[in-house]
């Protein structure tokens, strides 16, 4: 499955060996593309990988690098199972890899999802 429409890639480009830190900044505001209205806050969120991401062998970083959110940025690392470094997908342009991160606000039990992808190529 390819990513949603218009879903933003990072510019930044991940080797299959790196441990790359990314960071989601949400916008807040009364404007139309504002991700939170004024007053709204995230009360709770999970940062998944697309079932693609998830074969190729990408991984969300747990532990102390889980990932966290706090002014109103998202944080966390993706690095890729080292049994799955050597994978052909890495080649040539590689492979795009999904990122979801999902989230509940305080205004009407809201729930939003959005994705993000990241490319992973061997440099």
């Amino acid at each position: 499955m390819a990513l949603p429409f218009l879903s933003p890639t990072a510019r930044r480009r991940m080797d299959p060996r790196d441990t790359l830190d990314i960071y989601v900044v949400v916008t807040q505001g009364d404007g139309v593309r504002d991700v939170l209205q004024t007053g709204e806050e995230i009360t709770s969120f999970t940062v998944t990988l697309t079932p693609e991401a998830g074969a190729a062998g990408l991984l969300i970083s747990e532990g102390d690098a889980k990932p966290r959110y706090a002014g109103l940025v998202f944080a966390f690392q993706l690095r890729v199972d080292p049994a799955f470094r050597d994978s052909g997908i890495f080649a040539g342009t590689g492979f795009i890899a999904g990122i979801e991160v999902t989230f509940a606000t305080n205004l009407e039990d809201r729930e939003k999802q959005y994705t993000v992808g990241v490319r992973v190529v061997n440099k």
